[in-house]
């Protein structure tokens, strides 16, 4: 069964996840390397199916239903997805979430918030998060549904 710890664990998780990811790339290291195990640890892409919608895709790429179009909007450097930059490269030093909202439903979080992104450069954005997390069957939670949009700007 899910619990609220559970949610702001998983929340938590997510947004270190994206500093690593970063941190691994300013550091010189392999953010690709990085990206790929924190999809197989914490995106149910590898056992399941994934719903993915990133922020910044658009056209026929909108959605990414496979790790490797996870991959290619994480880290980018894909042929196949040649608008992916690397949203994760920035680097972003600091990431959290707010305004979380969520309903517990057995083995899943269906979750709402904002998450908050500062970058290396002070630039600060956030977006609009909606996440499904699964406790899935070895124990670990997972992402099995991730939407993000900017905020409406009227």
């Amino acid at each position: 069964m899910f619990t609220q710890d559970m949610v702001h664990k998983a929340l938590q998780t997510w947004c270190d996840n994206v500093v690593a990811v970063g941190k691994a790339h300013s550091d010189g290291g392999d953010p690709r390397t990085v990206a790929a195990q924190v999809l197989s640890d914490h995106y149910d892409y590898d056992t399941g199916k994934v719903l993915f919608k990133p922020t910044l895709t658009f056209g026929t790429r909108t959605y990414r239903p496979t790790k490797d179009g996870a991959l290619a909007y994480f880290v980018g450097g894909s042929d196949e997805f040649p608008d992916d930059k690397g949203f994760k490269l920035k680097p972003w030093v600091k990431v959290w979430y707010s305004k979380e909202d969520f309903i517990l439903h057995g083995d899943l979080a269906i979750v709402q918030c904002n998450v908050h992104f500062i970058g290396q450069d002070d630039s600060h954005i956030f977006v609009n998060k909606s996440f499904v997390f699964k406790e899935c069957e070895d124990g670990k939670v997972r992402v099995i549904l991730h939407q993000s949009s900017l905020p409406y700007q009227p």
